[in-house]
């Protein structure tokens, strides 16, 4: 392999690393760290109101969209965490609240979503 072809293979395996890199991380600069957890008695309803949403747009559930979290929000919390393998507890912590940003990143029209609703700011994350 010549020089100009081992230059051409690492300018293009680092453009892949960059776009990779990019993709998987299209949401972490606009996530805000340090957002309380969310569950039951939490006082946070417009992170509450972002979970149903999200759950409702991308999960297939049908919950009402109060701010409340009541048992059904927190069943679809519960079956969520299930679902990807997180640790279930029913509270949206770092690790749920990163997963259903990501959730909702990887679907058609989610990163609009969650930054018009302002879920960046309101759900826990470890971003």
């Amino acid at each position: 392999m010549s020089a100009v072809d081992v230059r051409r293979v690492s300018v293009a395996l680092s453009a892949a690393a960059l776009m990779v890199g990019s993709l998987l991380g299209a949401t972490a600069a606009q996530a805000k760290p340090g957002v309380a957890n969310i569950g039951t008695g939490s006082g946070n309803k417009t992170g509450i109101k972002c979970v149903q949403r999200a759950f409702n747009a991308y999960a297939g559930t049908k919950l009402t969209v109060d701010g409340v979290y009541g048992k059904n929000t927190k069943d679809a919390v519960v079956n969520f965490q299930r679902f990807w393998h997180l640790p279930v507890d029913g509270i949206v912590g770092p690790d749920t609240g990163g997963t259903i940003e990501f959730m909702v990143a990887q679907n058609n029209g989610g990163k609009d979503v969650w930054r018009t609703n302002g879920c960046w700011a309101v759900v826990p994350t470890k971003n």
